[in-house]
């Protein structure tokens, strides 16, 4: 669709006139006319204030495009920095190995030319993918800020892993209480014991799977004294 055809329709969609346009623009209204009569193309300048004006991108304003999204064209940009040389059926293919989700290749090309703005959803599957956060895909990249970016996302990742297994798992000592207790695992004689519940901690399991043995050890103290 032309510029002259997309800038009425975008207009009258909003229920502005033509004056409503130049005044905005800081141009006449016959200026306006005349872009919409196609005897006239606006300066670069004009075309992105009609393009901020109106939300969308300037490709779609010029015909170019097909999504009225003013991201997408970013969006798809950043797609293709990830697709690299391979095929949009590559690319399908290898996420749905990777996550075992399927984005059909015809979408993705779509996504890539910017004529469809991907779902919230769609967007967090691709950028799991490329082990990059989902704001990566609103911004502008090189191959440079892609290898930066993936190098940011998984420090992050770790760091939540590493925080969530200290909140899940925590330490012997932290679910002690009582202090004689707490003196009789420090003895040498205790030594056996305490090997015992770090290897069961190792191994992953919940520090309330350790209550048993706690409390076997609490007894046998009992017992001792």
């Amino acid at each position: 669709m032309a510029f002259s055809i997309m800038l009425k329709q975008l207009r009258e969609e909003k229920g502005l006139s033509q004056k409503d346009i130049a005044e905005y623009l800081g141009i006449t209204r016959q200026a306006i006319a005349s872009y919409e009569l196609a005897k006239r193309e606006p300066d670069y300048e004009i075309l992105h204030k009609l393009a901020d004006y109106f939300g969308v991108s300037a490709d779609y304003l010029l015909g170019r495009a097909n999504c009225r999204d003013l991201n997408a064209i970013t969006v798809g940009k950043n797609i293709e920095l990830i697709r690299g040389d391979r095929t949009f059926q590559q690319l399908s293919e290898d996420i749905s190995k990777k996550l075992g989700t399927l984005i059909f290749p015809e979408m993705l090309e779509l996504y890539a030319k910017g004529e469809r703005m991907p779902f919230i959803g769609t967007i967090k599957i691709l950028a799991k993918y490329a082990q990059v956060r989902d704001s990566f895909f609103h911004t502008h990249n090189t191959l440079e800020t892609y290898e930066k970016e993936k190098k940011l996302y998984l420090l992050e990742v770790g760091q939540e892993k590493l925080t969530d297994a200290n909140e899940q798992t925590g330490t012997i000592f932290d679910h002690i209480k009582d202090n004689d207790l707490i003196m009789w695992l420090t003895e040498e004689s205790s030594l056996p014991y305490i090997r015992l519940a770090k290897e069961i901690e190792d191994a992953g399991l919940a520090v309330e799977a350790l209550k048993p043995l706690l409390d076997s050890i609490s007894n046998t103290k009992t017992k001792m004294k």
